[in-house]
């Protein structure tokens, strides 16, 4: 098959950041272009194509993908190119924003972006008032060098390195992605509990063997490599232990009312968890070293 493939050049609207002081960046071996005429215009093979594509999408940004691939499997290739960067963004913008703040990065359709009209009739009076849910794209991530420094420094840049050559990365570095991944998922969920289970899942992701108690396992593991006083651990640990009790119910199937604060501190304790496994990603070469490392640390 490898005979049919053929370079492509694939162009995909992205919506959710912004370039606000260069035309184009790279992430992950990706082009990211600021929309524009003069770019749409580069788009286009005739009079007839800039002004549908500015009718199907009013994208800020455009990503640029080569592939070799099938020309009938050229654009499903670079969406799945695609993916690995979007899960980085996702990611670097948690850890540059406030927690909480709405994310909407990803291709145009995939994500939810536009702001949804709602409007609450009094039954009483009759009175008519509008509430509408404001949009995620708004204000969007900015990719700009200020960024990119601060990432450089928190030693966050190395995560869009690692999705160039797949093909050279250690089992714990494959894990680390996947567990990037399903944290990104989390910031797109319009749901409380999908992004709480999405949250509980990316730890698990390192911490369960599937044998033994699992809130202890993923509870203790996790504030292990939390550089904190040993009562600051210990609080902790209390803490996640606690929501894992919303985890079970949820995964039971029973309602449970998931309060803004319990959701934001699950995810600040896996956000600072990912990051301490992107410090160890060279240390690890599989989930099994960082099982090892903490079954050490709880007989120092």
């Amino acid at each position: 098959m490898d005979a049919y493939d053929e370079r492509h050049t694939v162009f995909l609207p992205l919506f959710g950041i912004l370039i606000p002081d260069a035309p184009a960046r790279t992430v992950g071996g990706i082009v990211v272009h600021q929309s524009g005429p003069e770019f749409l215009q580069r788009l286009a093979s005739e009079d007839t194509v800039t002004p549908y594509i500015q009718r199907q999408t009013d994208a800020e940004v455009w990503a640029e993908i080569q592939v070799e691939a099938e020309p009938g499997f050229a654009v499903a290739r670079a969406e799945e190119l695609c993916g690995p960067v979007i899960d980085v963004l996702r990611f670097w913008m948690a850890c540059m924003t406030k927690t909480g703040t709405p994310c909407a990065i990803g291709l145009q359709g995939d994500v939810v972006t536009t702001e949804r009209p709602r409007v609450i009739v009094n039954a009483k009076s009759g009175g008519k008032r509008y509430d509408p849910h404001r949009s995620r794209r708004l204000p969007g991530f900015p990719l700009s060098q200020e960024v990119l420094d601060k990432l450089r420094e928190a030693r966050l840049d190395c995560l869009a390195r690692l999705t160039e050559k797949p093909e050279k990365l250690t089992a714990f570095q494959k894990l680390l992605l996947h567990a990037v991944h399903t944290y990104g998922g989390a910031k797109v969920q319009t749901s409380a509990a999908d992004r709480f289970l999405n949250l509980v899942r990316c730890l698990e992701t390192f911490l369960t063997t599937g044998e033994g108690n699992i809130t202890q396992s993923v509870a203790e593991g996790v504030v292990m490599f939390f550089a904190v006083p040993v009562a600051e651990r210990l609080r902790l640990k209390k803490g996640l232990q606690d929501l894992y009790k919303i985890r079970s119910k949820l995964s039971h199937g029973e309602h449970v009312d998931i309060l803004p604060d319990d959701l934001y501190q699950l995810d600040d304790l896996t956000k600072s968890f990912l990051i301490a496994m992107i410090d160890f990603r060279d240390r690890f070469q599989s989930r099994q070293d960082l099982l090892k490392y903490l079954e050490a640390q709880r007989l120092s």
